[in-house]
């Protein structure tokens, strides 16, 4: 490396936040993409990485058993869900049904609730009719992918057509992809491993256009990932204009040593590691070690994605102490209602699954607590205690609204339940969703709904109805509990705000 990459990285590590591009390769990323593409960019200078666990290969592998198993050794869920869309070693005819994406539920599934996703492709050789050879380079010109006058060519436009439905899938859920294609591209293991280097970059080139410009796929935020463990991981870089994200894969039982990380930060780019391992599977490995490296050698690190099997964390050491590190997001802390994204679903602003956080309530006999006896999208609840009486009013609230924005945002949506027991006189219990916005803390509401005692409550308030100006100066967002009962005593749970 020229010593003006080695002060281009000195002077970036100073700064720390200012010399990593944010723009997305695609320039007409939708408006989820470019603001997730800024999160990640974000997150190492507020001293923060995020978690992720690839779950297998479509259909053969994947499931998301080890996911359950994290949350249940850990009581947390990473906050990246990965998927294979191909096993490369399978044979089928014709090949590119090889390339499978029925992963994608569980991806939606996983977004939907608040956290991020990323596919990987191990993809056949399009040499062969009937797939196989992902480690094999078979009479591979490696050329012909991008030349559909061949038989390779017009297999691997298959392949790409494929892929594109299956990320389409995604689109139209409002799923953006972290997309890792052709990963590990500097080894020697599998067929588009080691090619001439311009080859492979207009390889790389002619995906990104045909995704972006031909199947208008506006949803993918691009990975490049080459490995450390072989020189020149920069070697195949296809420019800034086809990249968002430059990452490394690294399977190493001392963090400490990977390499490539200086080179890697000259690109000017995120950095990430897009797949992590000890390279000894005996389940010894302390996991913790990646972020005793990452905040004393590796700071820029915004995300890993540990593997699955004998690879990840819940096969080794100290995965309670990894995913629960005050360094690391899961999904339950990964608040991208603030602007940065919300699913058609909702963006999840609030799901309790890490504490009662700054609520407070209001005539309440005791709380608020975190709860499981009330649990919606396998999330947490806030529980409260109120003494009923006629006409009485309880509220659970949040003032500390400065870390989102609802501005620009149709409805915001809040699941609430009330306990079945306490009440005198048959009472009821009813609740509005409410904000108090702009400079006079003005009050809009839902209007009020029953709320029932042994199924969740959606309430909903209608966004568009209140001042953009407002909205942008937002004070408070809470839910008022209001009675009828005459006497008593009960409990009401709050769960799962999003916002659309």
């Amino acid at each position: 490396m020229q010593w003006t990459s080695y002060i281009n990285v000195l002077l970036c590590m100073l700064a720390f936040d200012s010399c990593f591009t944010q723009q997305t390769a695609d320039k007409a990323a939708n408006e989820k993409t470019r603001e997730i593409l800024k999160f990640i960019t974000n997150l190492p200078r507020q001293g923060k990485v995020l978690s992720g666990q690839f779950a297998g290969y479509s259909p053969d592998t994947f499931n998301i058993n080890q996911i359950n198993e994290i949350t249940q050794q850990t009581g947390q869920v990473p906050a990246i869900l990965g998927c294979d869309y191909a096993c490369g070693w399978n044979y089928k005819t014709p090949p590119q049904y090889i390339i499978d994406y029925s992963c994608n539920p569980s991806l939606k599934d996983h977004w939907n609730k608040g956290g991020l996703v990323t596919i990987n492709m191990h993809l056949p050789n399009p040499v062969s009719t009937n797939g196989g050879g992902y480690k094999d380079r078979m009479n591979l010109q490696f050329i012909d992918l991008t030349n559909a006058n061949t038989d390779t060519g017009r297999r691997w436009q298959l392949f790409l057509d494929r892929i594109a439905e299956g990320l389409n899938d995604l689109r139209l859920a409002g799923v953006t992809v972290l997309y890792r294609p052709l990963h590990e591209m500097n080894g020697d293991w599998f067929y588009w491993c080691n090619q001439n280097a311009e080859v492979f970059k207009n390889v790389w080139r002619y995906m990104f256009n045909y995704f972006t410009h031909t199947k208008q796929l506006h949803n993918i935020i691009w990975v490049y990932s080459p490995d450390q463990s072989r020189a020149n991981p920069s070697h195949y870089y296809p420019g800034d204009s086809y990249v968002d994200i430059v990452a490394l894969d690294v399977y190493t039982d001392d963090p400490n040593s990977m390499k490539g990380y200086d080179e890697m930060l000259t690109l000017n780019k995120p950095f990430a590691l897009a797949e992590v391992g000890p390279s000894t599977t005996n389940g010894k490995f302390d996991y913790t070690r990646w972020l005793t490296a990452i905040q004393s050698k590796f700071p820029r690190v915004a995300y890993f994605l540990a593997w699955n099997d004998g690879w990840s964390p819940i096969k080794n050491q100290n995965a309670w102490a990894l995913f629960n590190n005050q360094l690391v997001i899961n999904r339950g802390k990964l608040n991208l209602g603030d602007g940065s994204t919300s699913s058609t679903s909702g963006g999840v602003l609030y799901n309790f699954s890490n504490g009662v956080g700054q609520w407070q309530g209001t005539n309440a006999a005791g709380g608020p607590w975190q709860s499981n006896e009330f649990v919606f999208q396998s999330t947490d609840s806030l529980k409260f205690d109120i003494n009923l009486s006629q006409s009485g009013r309880y509220a659970l609230y949040n003032q500390q609204q400065t870390s989102f924005k609802i501005s620009g945002r149709t409805r915001l949506t809040a699941r609430a339940r009330t306990a079945s027991w306490g009440f005198a006189n048959n009472g009821v219990l009813t609740a509005k969703l409410y904000v108090k916005a702009g400079p006079s803390w003005t009050w809009y509401d839902s209007g009020s709904v029953q709320l029932n005692s042994n199924t969740a409550t959606s309430i909903v308030l209608d966004l568009t109805r209140i001042p953009s100006g407002e909205l942008n100066d937002l004070k408070e967002i809470g839910v008022e509990f209001i009675s009828n009962a005459n006497g008593g005593q009960t409990s009401a749970y709050l769960s799962y705000i999003t916002v659309e």
